[in-house]
């Protein structure tokens, strides 16, 4: 799909309808990458039986690159509230019920008051088209802040309310910081979370500014090298960065704290597997990759570009 264009200095009023890709392509796209995959690495899991994954799938999105990503034609703060509203879309399409996208930690005050007054700005522009989408598109915006003190807490507060009754919920973090877990607000706070499947990470490939304690315990990690603007990614991208997620739930599946091995060989089999044959397999899912996508298995490292 034809990307919009637009010189802007405020939000436009962004038609959805067309903005997005239609429910049947994305799902055309979604079992064409999924037998792929599958195809490649040798896994027996059908569309179908990926298809009622996808309704229990849960994915944390950690928000990254949109000041080190060229390819934008809005400002940050459109770029980065299309992208979300395009990520969770496609969940909702693929019958997703639930997202956590962070938006930004404690840790962000720190590279300086300007910086962060840049990050502010981006809210109070990307807040209200998320909010219209989530009211048009039966879908839940719970915006979760510990910091009553925070500069757009009350901006957060009227989107949770605003879109309350949205029968897919995503849960925004804003002023995130592990400490959260020290207080008896902050873990009420993070009790209110579901457990997650799969944490993505972009740009960083690391776990650290975003770890929410008890919810991650099984949780899967998928690096994609690419910043989250929305000019940035395809909506078939999106499509694939969920079914690598999902991917990597699967793989993982009874292996994350719980993995008991069945025989001495099972034990032997894995460690000529992952140790000796040193496991690291690339796969190319199209002809022309833009995106590259890592996660981990049992056995060691899957590459997949797309």
């Amino acid at each position: 799909m034809e990307k919009l264009r637009y010189k802007l200095e405020q939000p436009p009023e962004f038609d959805y309808h067309y903005l997005l890709t239609p429910a049947s392509i994305i799902k055309n796209d979604f079992c064409n990458i999924w037998n792929n995959i599958t195809k490649k690495i040798d896994l027996d899991i059908s569309t179908d039986t990926a298809f009622e994954e996808l309704k229990n799938l849960v994915i944390y999105e950690a928000l990254d690159g949109s000041r080190s990503t060229l390819n934008q034609k809005f400002g940050r703060g459109i770029e980065g509230a299309l992208f979300t509203i395009n990520f969770m879309h496609i969940l909702k399409v693929l019958d997703a019920k639930k997202c956590l996208i962070m938006i930004h930690t404690f840790y962000n005050r720190k590279r300086g008051v300007k910086e962060f007054e840049k990050i502010l700005e981006d809210i109070k522009i990307g807040a209200p088209l998320i909010e219209r989408y989530a009211i048009e598109n039966n879908s839940c915006c719970y915006c979760i802040c510990n910091n009553e003190n925070h500069e757009l807490i009350n901006l957060l507060k009227k989107v949770t309310i605003s879109t309350r009754k949205g029968d897919f919920r995503s849960y925004f973090l804003f002023d995130y910081s592990e400490d959260w877990a020290m207080t008896e607000k902050g873990q009420n706070m993070i009790k209110i979370l579901p457990e997650i499947d799969v944490h993505i990470r972009h740009t960083k490939f690391q776990f650290s500014g975003g770890w929410i304690p008890d919810k991650m315990s099984h949780s899967a990690f998928v690096y994609s090298q690419n910043g989250t603007t929305y000019n940035n990614w395809d909506s078939d991208e999106i499509v694939a960065l969920i079914a690598i997620a999902l991917l990597a739930k699967l793989l993982h599946r009874g292996e994350l704290l719980n993995k008991t091995y069945a025989t001495n060989g099972e034990i032997v089999r894995r460690n000529e597997t992952r140790e000796l044959e040193l496991f690291n397999k690339v796969i190319k899912l199209r002809k022309e990759s833009k995106k590259l996508f890592i996660i981990g298995s049992p056995l060691g490292i899957y590459q997949l570009y797309y």
